[in-house]
């Protein structure tokens, strides 16, 4: 009655166990994949919103500084 839990597995229970084995690597070689994509994508924004900071910094430098002016009346 046991002897088929306990005997060595059959080629087609190895051939199924094999195929849930690779399809499973597969899954997670996409999910890997995927998930790489999205993070080269939030690189790629994160540096371009650098980029744009950096130049609305530079030029807010060459603009007036109007708080500067209040600032000085104040101290007088």
């Amino acid at each position: 009655m046991f002897e088929s839990i306990f005997s060595p597995k059959s080629a087609e229970v190895q051939w199924i166990e094999e195929s849930l084995q690779l399809q499973q690597a597969a899954q997670e070689f996409r999910l890997e994949v995927e998930k790489r994509e999205v993070e080269a994508q939030y690189d790629q924004w994160y540096a371009d919103m650098v980029k744009q900071t950096q130049a609305e910094s530079a030029a807010m430098a060459n603009d007036p500084n109007f708080f500067s002016w209040f600032w000085d009346r104040r101290k007088s």
